[in-house]
């Protein structure tokens, strides 16, 4: 198998997306992307960010693969896990507290949160392009916006609510363990009350 062939094995198995670091993996030079991109079998999408004929621009995919501490939460996580009608305009994501990410120049709403629970309620989540991305699952993101709700949008809010409340995947026990670990028992109680 040539170095070509190589990059379309990857490509075709990451739905039509190659990076420079799947390639280097393979012990393939980059400069194969490179000549690949001059001949117009690859399109470069950013720096080390390339897709094959027929792959898809799965911008919440590629912006995760360049920032692999952000981890998407409130209404991005709401959206890649179905419990919003709404695409979100801006995407959202979460980072601990520390993180420089003044390189996020996108309009990407960036949350904080400390060290020790960044990564508390992560799951993988396939996109609409079938890619896999970090997301905190549907509990964690409930009690991020009930500990946040004055800055919530009202209507997305209760849709949410309502639609975790209707999922066949909900997990009250769960949610209450996670809001007893972020100190809003008291206020998840009274949401699940009212439902």
């Amino acid at each position: 198998m040539t170095q070509y062939e190589e990059i379309y094995r990857i490509s075709n198995e990451n739905n039509g997306v190659v990076t420079a670091d799947m390639v280097a993996e393979n012990n393939i030079d980059s400069w194969y992307l490179s000549d690949m991109v001059e001949k117009g079998k690859l399109t470069r999408v950013s720096r080390g960010i390339y897709t094959a004929e027929g792959g898809d621009y799965d911008e919440y995919f590629f912006f995760q693969l360049k920032n692999k501490r952000c981890i998407y939460s409130y209404s991005s996580a709401l959206y890649l896990h179905g419990l919003t009608d709404r695409i979100p305009f801006q995407k959202e994501v979460t980072v601990y507290k520390g993180y420089n990410s003044s390189h996020i120049t996108d309009g990407t709403v960036i949350h904080h949160v400390s060290k020790e629970l960044h990564e508390f309620g992560v799951t993988n989540c396939r996109t609409i392009f079938g890619n896999t991305v970090r997301t905190y699952d549907k509990e964690r993101t409930i009690c991020d916006l009930i500990a946040h709700r004055k800055s919530v949008d009202a209507e997305i809010f209760i849709k949410a609510v309502k639609s975790y409340a209707n999922s066949s995947d909900k997990d009250y026990k769960k949610l209450r363990a996670y809001a007893r670990r972020m100190k809003i028992g008291d206020k998840v109680d009274d949401i699940l009350e009212v439902l």
